[in-house]
């Protein structure tokens, strides 16, 4: 079988390429020798690092398949297969398919490697519109094996399936675009998103902040902007005027003009969104940066985006998503990662869009992804409540939730047990990999329930209590051999904070306190001045001493907390904690929590030493004054410690 490629450019002799290293005949034609003669060099030097990699047996044999030619209709009476790849322009590729069309046999299929333009537009120049269809490659095609094949509206079933075919055998996978809307699937998601990252520069975001973003938090090999700046500014620019000139409602940004003016085309030539000390330098984008923009501020527009696409029959959900991952090196699907973090989060960052019907209409039907149950996609949700405690079970992680508001979740016999049973549950679900808690309201947990401890008059109720009720659920979390996170949604103070020294990973909102107020009450915090002290060092005496309350920003200086983010990313950055370490094979998450046994030894070792110690309080005329004193202090609705 023989393969035409027209156009010799950066797409034409890399689809050249993976045609030949696929053992096909490839003509590559160009209306000029010296592309021809380049574009033969390059070949040669992609189809070597194929073979260097083992991908191909012989870079020479698979070049020699390759016969180059200015002489495009003579080279079109012998081709078997034809896939244009020349300048995005309409009347271009209408001249060239009324030759190819006048010279091909008329079984030949033609297709076209646009990126935007209709494929009806380009089937109208010949006589065979049946045959004429969409093959979209991405760049470089060596490295991303995959394209879109789009149907015209006169395309026939037998010439996609032909097409379908043919990609396969040059290795490459696949989603078919039922609609040649502007854009297709992914450069129409892509457009979306990329402006909406040019305009987060333009509310005052530096590049850094939104690519550090995309890079270690969604999860991207490359930030956005650094995409732009590879593949150009110019296209860019470029690809938004096609679109909005073939009816897309989307508008070049002032930025994206005034860079193209001032030649800041990216790499090529050395200033772009960011500045280049050669052709292959990287930008320096450090995850310091990830934390002050909300992810979804940045891929909202791109979910509302594959919504519409998804409600116009353009592509399947599956396809929307195969295509982001392979496409553009997403780690998931798009629609997948509406149904992560919540389509009620992603309608919320939309507010002042036009958000798509379809996503309106399942957040009003409590579709919220996971956390429901059902998204784009249905997913394995539980919901058990064990007392004042909330368990949810979200696909392969649970969510454990205190439920007291009311008294600021403090910790009373009910919640202790509440939680253990929770805990215990998720352990022994086989499919639960990772498992998170949070409070609900505003506090996450405002420690022991003061008037369980009021209640206490012999050395025997407090031993009770401690014995029977908290150390259970203490033993739980330190023998615990799956990944725990916790999410400070607000106070954290006492019990609260000492129950976030036992967790893996520990994620604030930059809103959260933190306190050790139990000496106070002329009790010796059990944790917090015993296994905080010999992990966190001498620091944290001072708050045990005085009770003062620390920031977000203080807990991570000390250690206790490690990501402090704004309110409204709490939930978002707890599900990205959850997918990375979800990425981790099961075994290796294991392995590194038992790696942990001994830090867990020291854990209840210190618990049951501090117990003893405030066990051995409750009787004393201190710990009843402090407690009085105490309360005394505090607001009417104060309800722990």
């Amino acid at each position: 079988m023989r393969v035409l490629v027209v156009g010799a450019g950066t797409m034409g002799h890399g689809i050249a390429s993976v045609c030949a290293a696929s053992g096909y005949e490839v003509d590559l034609v160009d209306v000029s020798e010296d592309v021809l003669d380049s574009a033969r060099m390059k070949i040669g030097w992609s189809l070597k690092k194929l073979e260097e990699r083992g991908a191909i047996k012989s870079a020479a044999e698979a070049l020699q398949r390759i016969k180059t030619s200015t002489n495009l209709e003579e080279c079109a009476k012998t081709a078997d297969f034809v896939i244009e790849a020349v300048v995005e322009k309409t009347e271009v590729k209408k001249e060239i398919f009324r030759k190819l069309d006048d010279n091909c046999r008329p079984e030949v299929i033609l297709s076209t490697n646009t990126s935007t333009i209709p494929i009806s537009d380009i089937a109208s120049a010949t006589k065979r519109p049946e045959k004429v269809v969409g093959l979209h490659f991405f760049n470089p095609p060596v490295l991303i094996r995959f394209v879109e094949i789009v149907r015209g509206s006169k395309t026939s079933d037998e010439a996609l399936l032909k097409t379908v075919e043919f990609a396969k055998s040059i290795g490459m996978d696949y989603i078919v675009v039922e609609k040649e809307v502007p854009g297709f699937v992914v450069n129409r998601i892509n457009v979306r998103v990329f402006n909406e990252a040019v305009r987060l520069i333009e509310a005052g975001y530096r590049p850094e902040e939104i690519d550090a973003v995309v890079r270690y938090r969604i999860g991207m090999p490359m930030g956005l902007l650094e995409v732009v700046d590879f593949s150009g500014v110019d296209v860019l620019y470029n690809v938004i005027r096609e679109l909005a000139n073939r009816g897309m409602d989307v508008e070049v940004p002032e930025t994206v003009k005034r860079m193209i003016e001032e030649n800041r085309l990216g790499m090529k030539t050395g200033r772009g969104f960011y500045e280049y000390e050669g052709f292959y330098s990287r930008a320096k984008i450090l995850p310091r940066f990830a934390y002050r923009l909300n992810p979804l501020s940045l891929i909202a527009v791109g979910i509302n985006e594959a919504s519409w696409l998804l409600r116009n029959g353009v592509a399947t959900r599956e396809s929307i998503d195969k295509a982001m991952v392979l496409g553009m090196g997403y780690p998931k699907g798009i629609l997948e990662i509406a149904d992560d973090f919540g389509l009620d989060n992603v309608l919320k960052a939309l507010e002042g869009r036009e958000a798509d019907p379809l996503l309106k209409q399942m957040v009003s039907e409590g579709k919220l992804g996971k956390k429901s149950g059902e998204g784009f996609y249905k997913w394995i949700y539980e919901k058990k409540e064990f007392g004042p405690v909330i368990y949810e079970k979200r696909d392969k992680y649970a969510v454990i939730t205190m439920n007291r508001p009311e008294k600021l979740n403090a910790l009373n016999e009910e919640m202790w047990k509440g939680l253990n049973r929770a805990f215990i549950e998720a352990e022994n679900d086989p499919e639960v990999r990772v498992v998170v808690l949070t409070g609900k309201g505003r506090a996450f947990c405002a420690g022991d329930d003061i008037a369980v401890m009021g209640s206490w008059k012999t050395f025997l109720d407090g031993k009770d209590f401690f014995t029977g009720v908290a150390v259970p659920l203490l033993n739980t979390i330190a023998n615990y051999k799956k990944p725990l996170i916790s999410l400070v949604n607000g106070i954290a103070f006492g019990g609260g904070l000492e129950l976030n020294l036992a967790f893996d990973i520990v994620i604030a909102s930059d809103d959260a306190l933190f306190a050790v107020p139990e000496g106070l009450i002329g009790a010796i915090p059990p944790i917090a001045s015993s296994l905080g002290l010999a992990v966190l060092g001498r620091k944290m005496m001072r708050y045990c001493l005085t009770g003062d309350q620390m920031d977000a920003e203080e807990a991570k200086q000390i250690g206790i907390v490690d990501i402090v983010v704004p309110k409204d990313q709490l939930e978002v950055t707890g599900v990205e904690f959850v997918n990375k370490i979800l990425r981790l094979a099961p075994l290796s998450a294991k392995a590194i929590k038992e790696t942990a046994r001994i830090y867990r030894d020291v854990f209840g070792f210190v618990v049951e030493k501090g117990l003893h110690e405030i066990i051995e309080l409750i009787p004393t005329e201190d710990f009843a004054e402090g407690m009085k004193a105490f309360v005394q202090r505090r607001r009417p609705s104060w309800s722990g410690r």
